[in-house]
């Protein structure tokens, strides 16, 4: 399957990311279980630890954000519009690869609705992403996102913001 997806920068001052971007075309990289699905993490909101491995046979959006950027906020729409379309066949999971507290986290997702699941990057965590992914898997301003399967695989999208339709498709493919 192949995706088009428009590219973007963070800190960009434009709304309208579609009138700057270039389409680019979904990356076919598929990775099995790997390390950073089995690290634990800790849900920002409530302090309880979770495994990206605990959501087998689920699929889930794993996204990395910055609380501020204007860029992840974007992107954090487009998800928020995902879940309308798809329901509860997915799991979202935004980690804060900004570091910038769990205080802050929860208030610039509860600000734009996310409702779904908050963790900070621990250094295993991103050390493992950026390990099989490369460095700019934790670059808020590519808009990082990885898609799992049900049965485990990881798809990493190519940068920039995914559109809402983008990703129903995609999950849509495993799930219908």
């Amino acid at each position: 399957m192949s995706l088009s997806l428009p590219l973007t920068a963070c800190g960009s001052q434009q709304e309208n990311h579609e009138d700057m971007a270039a389409p680019v075309e979904t990356s076919e990289i598929v990775y099995e279980t790997r390390a950073w699905m089995n690290m634990t993490l800790t849900e920002s909101r409530n302090g309880n630890t979770f495994k990206l491995s605990d959501y087998s046979g689920k699929v889930v959006i794993l996204e990395m954000m910055d609380p501020g950027c204007p860029v992840c906020k974007d992107q954090l729409k487009e998800i928020v519009a995902t879940l309308e379309g798809v329901g509860d066949n997915v799991i979202v999971v935004s980690v804060d690869v900004g570091y910038k507290g769990t205080e802050a986290q929860v208030y610039w997702a509860d600000k734009y609705g996310a409702t779904w699941t908050l963790a900070q990057m621990t250094r295993e965590f991103g050390q493992s992403l950026m390990a099989d992914f490369g460095g700019k898997i934790i670059y808020p301003g590519d808009t990082p996102v990885i898609v799992i399967d049900p049965a485990g695989t990881a798809y990493v999208t190519d940068p920039g913001i995914k559109k809402s339709a983008t990703l129903i498709e995609l999950i849509n493919s495993w799930t219908q």
